[in-house]
């Protein structure tokens, strides 16, 4: 019994050392455990610079290049850049930290530049995020009234576009025709006063816009160079517009007349301008456009049928209006409109132009 119970005691103060030995290296991986989560180079540096003289390190420094390994296969190759060094700073003759070193440095350029790509690729798309919000946002703006809040931030509350009726009208009656009448071929010139009136009418339906446009002028007295010659014009021209495309432009298409008559019929007298001239109608014309307290309206045509005139070689004309309202009651808005239209024809003989200026008063119904 005494026999055995030495035998234990030299075995028990054999072993002790080894327990001790485990249980402090036990510890030391424990606090490079924590080095990695918190994934601080200085700690793991502290820790392996503090036992480089410890006949143990290379078990902790084997430990370290696990853990560094570990971080590859989950693509932390940033730390694991940061820890390598350690390994390396505190022993630069561990060869496997060495060329690791080069391995990590290839993946790490190859990672960044992943990210850089995903970054240019994020901020393309947040600018064309950004130009399409502020395209929609200029529409927005465009079709639709805002008020300001009191935090600045602007909110619609009503399309501009939005019409209680769906028929609109608009009558003029031009009080004042100034007409600038000239010929190239002859020389001729003169300035005369007419008088003239106009209705349009258009129906809007969900996506599209139909309607005509009806106007007639008398042009009767000559402020100098008359020529014993009155002029005048009747116009019908329906009209049709397509509202997705834009609510503003239409397609015209009917029939005018640009009368010219002799008012000395004894006379054997001649007038260098063209007789009076039949003929279809097509166009473009654009309404609705506002700037400022005015709405513009206008058109531009080509006479189609100069064709059968053998002295004409081509016929258009157009016309831009101003109308600036100046009484809006319930149900009628009353309005002043100035405007300058031109009539052109290109003849054998030269080029006959019928430019004027048109003031005039008008009233429109309240569509809105």
């Amino acid at each position: 019994m005494v026999k055995a119970f030495v035998f234990l005691l030299v075995l028990v103060s054999a072993c002790a050392p080894a327990f001790a030995v485990d249980a402090y290296i036990g510890t030391l991986y424990k606090q490079i455990d924590i080095a990695f989560v918190h994934k601080s180079d200085s700690e793991l540096n502290s820790i392996l610079a503090g036992n480089m003289l410890n006949d143990d390190y290379y078990l902790i420094e084997n430990y370290t290049m696990k853990k560094i390994r570990r971080l590859l296969i989950s693509e932390d190759y940033q730390f694991a850049m940061d820890a390598n060094l350690v390994v390396i700073d505190n022993n630069l003759d561990n060869a496997e930290a060495v060329e690791m070193y080069s391995t990590i440095a290839s993946a790490l350029e190859k990672q960044r530049e992943q990210e850089r790509e995903l970054e240019e690729r994020r901020l393309a798309e947040l600018a064309r995020f950004e130009a399409e919000k502020e395209r929609k946002r200029g529409v927005v703006n465009r079709n639709f009234d805002s008020v300001t809040t009191t935090s600045g931030d602007s909110v619609y509350v009503q399309d501009k576009n939005l019409k209680y009726s769906a028929w609109s009208w608009m009558f003029r009656f031009g009080m004042f025709n100034g007409v600038f009448v000239s010929d190239s071929g002859s020389g001729y010139n003169s300035f005369r006063y007419g008088i003239s009136g106009d209705f349009t009418y258009e129906y809007v339906f969900d996506k599209l816009m139909v309607g005509f446009d009806v106007g007639g002028e008398a042009v009767i007295l000559p402020f100098y160079n008359g020529d014993d010659t009155m002029l005048g014009s009747v116009s019908i021209v329906p009209k049709i517009g397509f509202t997705n495309f834009s609510r503003k432009l239409f397609l015209r298409a009917g029939f005018a007349s640009f009368i010219m008559t002799d008012t000395m019929a004894n006379d054997e007298k001649d007038t260098a301008l063209h007789g009076t001239v039949c003929t279809p109608v097509f166009g473009i014309g654009f309404n609705h456009v506002k700037v400022g307290p005015a709405v513009l309206f206008g058109n531009v045509d080509y006479y189609l049928g100069h064709l059968a005139y053998s002295d004409l070689k081509s016929a258009f004309g157009g016309s831009v209006n101003a109308n600036i309202p100046f009484a809006v009651m319930e149900k009628v808005k009353l309005g002043f409109t100035i405007g300058v239209k031109d009539t052109v024809f290109i003849k054998s003989s030269g080029i006959e132009n019928k430019a004027g200026l048109v003031l005039a008063i008008g009233a429109e119904n309240v569509a809105k």
